[in-house]
């Protein structure tokens, strides 16, 4: 793992422990992005846009740690 992957998975997770311990409704599509992120991260495919397969670059996952596609694709 990658120093910035290694860095996303601490944020996400720290997403992930707070929303649970809010007690607020958590949107359960946030805990799913934030789960497949995750899954991104251990099996190697994190920080690759999964429509075109090119980088989503370092500031994009930065700003949206579990986003999926790069600016091209998302647009």
């Amino acid at each position: 793992m990658d120093p910035s992957s290694h860095d996303a998975a601490r944020m996400l997770a720290s997403r992930r422990r707070a929303l649970a311990a809010d007690g607020a409704v958590v949107p359960q599509g946030e805990l799913v992005e934030i789960d497949a992120a995750l899954a991104r991260i251990a099996d190697g495919s994190y920080g690759q846009c999964e429509v075109c397969g090119g980088a989503i670059g370092r500031d994009r996952l930065r700003a949206l740690p579990a986003v999926r596609r790069c600016v091209t694709c998302s647009e």
